[in-house]
């Protein structure tokens, strides 16, 4: 095995489990580095790598997302049972089945060893636009890969998207990302949103609610620091929760400098206040404008026990406060593009 491989094979195994992880098995040619691409919204893996002809799986890492491109398996290389416990797989949170043709039998026999574990799994029909049927309408065509993925499984109850990866002519993703929202584990669900790109108003909103519930969590950070009894330490603190905090929500909404900038309906105010919030001389000026409150919490940290509680709720209520008004106004701009995005979408011709 190389150096490289069981580098990965490490990385594998003690993948942070407060990523997301989603692996994507299949057939070679399937598409799977053009649909990690296309759910993560820009070129994050290498397409025409063919890992399934390798020993090796693909690691591609977006924000809090960890996607995972098996190599090829129910081989003499990898017989089930090596390949299980080499790759780990049970440990992972979301599987998606990728195939443009026909499912191979070794496809069918892991979808059913990962559903007896409990595992999620998502069969996605990539490449719907190469689908052709003699005398059948598009629906006609999916319903009959309906009815044979069926047959081949021996059940019904399963989840089946069908995809266009291709970047002038992308279809169904909308769709996909739902159906992983859906089936992934209630404890990563919110995770995934932060992460996952927002294709439409309905992602959007839930990114915002999950970046709400974030900032709450990160707010108890400030509380324990308003116990915090050495006074003057506590602003520095939460400046840095507040930086940490305010780069976390941009990233959720993919909020970059140029976008800003680009806004032609989001508010000056909201505008300035994103920008401000990405540096932490910045961020020293939002809290400037807060300076009375955090006066009087270094005041009441001074006074035993009742002034350290009242202290504790004023610092999780300040930044609280601050992360949800950041959130607004980085959603507006999200916000914006998406609803250019859709425009576009709408008005541009699909090529065949």
């Amino acid at each position: 095995m190389t150096k490289d491989g069981n580098a990965i094979r490490e990385k594998l195994k003690n993948l942070d489990q407060e990523n997301v992880t989603i692996v994507l098995f299949g057939q070679p040619g399937s598409g799977k580095s053009s649909l990690i691409n296309a759910i993560c919204g820009y070129q994050a893996a290498p397409v025409g790598v063919e890992t399934d002809t390798t020993r090796e799986p693909l690691l591609v890492e977006h924000g809090d997302a960890t996607f995972i491109d098996l190599p090829g398996y129910g081989t003499k290389s990898f017989p089930w049972n090596e390949f299980i416990e080499q790759f780990h797989l049970f440990k992972y949170d979301m599987f998606l089945c990728v195939f443009s043709d026909k499912l191979h039998q070794g496809d069918t026999e892991l979808f059913r060893q990962l559903t007896a574990q409990g595992k999620p799994c998502i069969f996605v029909r990539n490449k719907t636009d190469l689908i052709y049927e003699e005398g059948l309408s598009l629906e006609e065509s999916e319903e009959a890969i309906r009815r044979d993925v069926s047959g081949q499984l021996g059940r019904e109850d399963f989840e089946l998207v069908f995809v266009c990866a291709r970047k002038d002519a992308p279809s169904g993703l909308d769709e996909l990302n739902d159906a992983i929202i859906r089936k992934m584990p209630a404890a990563r669900r919110e995770k995934y949103i932060l992460t996952a790109e927002a294709r439409t108003r309905q992602q959007l909103d839930a990114k915002r609610e999950a970046a709400r519930s974030y900032v709450r969590r990160s707010s108890t950070y400030a509380a324990y620091n308003g116990i915090n009894p050495i006074i003057g330490v506590d602003a520095a603190v939460d400046l840095l929760i507040l930086y940490q905090m305010y780069g976390c929500i941009r990233d959720a909404f993919g909020i970059t400098p140029e976008l800003i900038h680009g806004s032609r309906k989001v508010s000056l105010r909201d505008k300035a206040m994103v920008l401000g919030g990405m540096s932490k001389e910045g961020i020293k000026v939002i809290i400037k404008t807060l300076g009375r409150k955090f006066a009087a919490r270094s005041f009441l940290k001074a006074v035993p026990v009742v002034g350290q509680a009242a202290s504790a709720l004023l610092g999780y209520q300040l930044v609280r406060q601050a992360g949800l008004t950041y959130i607004d106004a980085c959603y507006e701009l999200a916000r914006e593009r998406l609803l250019d995005e859709l425009d576009a979408r709408r008005d541009k011709p699909v090529k065949k």
